[in-house]
């Protein structure tokens, strides 16, 4: 009884949104049918990814674990199979499978609420977008150049015919540690745990050395990090064009590999005030 009631009290409803901030979930939920808001399915998908957490916090031993080393899904939930299995694609030694939980965690809810109803569901877990559309549905998903930015610099027009399902983004200044220089580095994939692991895998890749650049251990920056012995950017000083290019070249590179292996539709980089993008989101992708 004492969960229900902070779940009760962490759910937010105005105009029709649905807030849920619980524990480390901070979920934005939207679901309509053409011109009708269908808010109570929104909010049963609040529900729900309470649900979800209290199945991953079960695991939280193995999902702190390297990805590569999780051979056996057998027994696990759901939750953690699926984040499993994103980050395994990525064939990353570093990689743990929380480098995929938001985006998870976006995608099994809308999945959840779009097989009740709906014909344009989203749900936004800080950043990780799961989209799911029906028919002649149309979202439109800002694209920030710094994560911590205000208002997005770019806008990215998803419609039913795409296959994509997800954008996510990583980058400095974001929820998790990176090791690149990236402000930003966003991902569309058919799924948002997809979109989730490349974003990181493709942030990390932005790595290049600079004096400039400072690194710590993840360790001593956060105690209980999934990272621990692993070197991560805590802060980027003025880089040479050379040294921004560099930077997006090499995470560039990582996007069109995963590209050409299927596992994504198209990457976003940004360095301080320098972006690219893989060829594909040529004609998704607007300046506003």
């Amino acid at each position: 009884m004492k969960g229900k009631g902070i779940l009760e009290e962490s759910i937010l409803v105005t105009g029709g949104s649905v807030f849920l901030d619980y524990g480390p979930m901070h979920l934005w939920i939207w679901v309509s049918e053409g011109e009708r808001v269908l808010t109570q399915l929104a909010i049963e998908g609040a529900q729900f990814a309470k649900r979800i957490l209290e199945d991953l916090a079960r695991f939280l031993p193995v999902v702190k674990r390297k990805s590569l080393e999780l051979k056996d899904k057998e027994g696990l939930p759901e939750v953690v199979q699926i984040m499993v299995e994103a980050t395994q694609k990525m064939n990353e030694e570093d990689l743990t499978p929380l480098a995929a939980v938001a985006g998870t965690v976006s995608d099994m809810v809308a999945d959840f609420i779009f097989a009740q109803g709906g014909s344009k569901i989203i749900v936004d877990n800080g950043g990780d977008i799961a989209i799911r559309l029906r028919r002649e549905e149309v979202a439109r998903v800002g694209i920030k150049t710094e994560i911590e930015a205000r208002q997005p610099t770019y806008l990215l027009s998803i419609d039913s015919t795409m296959n994509i399902g997800g954008v996510a983004t990583s980058g400095l200044g974001g929820r998790s540690f990176t090791k690149g220089i990236a402000q930003a580095a966003t991902v569309v994939a058919e799924t948002a745990s997809l979109a989730d692991a490349a974003a990181t895998t493709i942030g990390n890749f932005t790595n290049i050395e600079d004096s400039n650049i400072l690194r710590l251990p993840a360790e001593k920056i956060y105690p209980d990090t999934d990272l621990y012995g692993e070197w991560v950017t805590v802060k980027v000083g003025k880089l040479s064009q050379k040294k921004i290019e560099e930077a997006l070249t090499r995470g560039l590179s990582e996007a069109t590999q995963l590209c050409q292996r299927g596992f994504i539709k198209g990457a976003f980089i940004a360095v301080q005030g320098r972006v690219r993008w893989t060829e594909g989101l040529t004609p998704l992708v607007r300046k506003i």
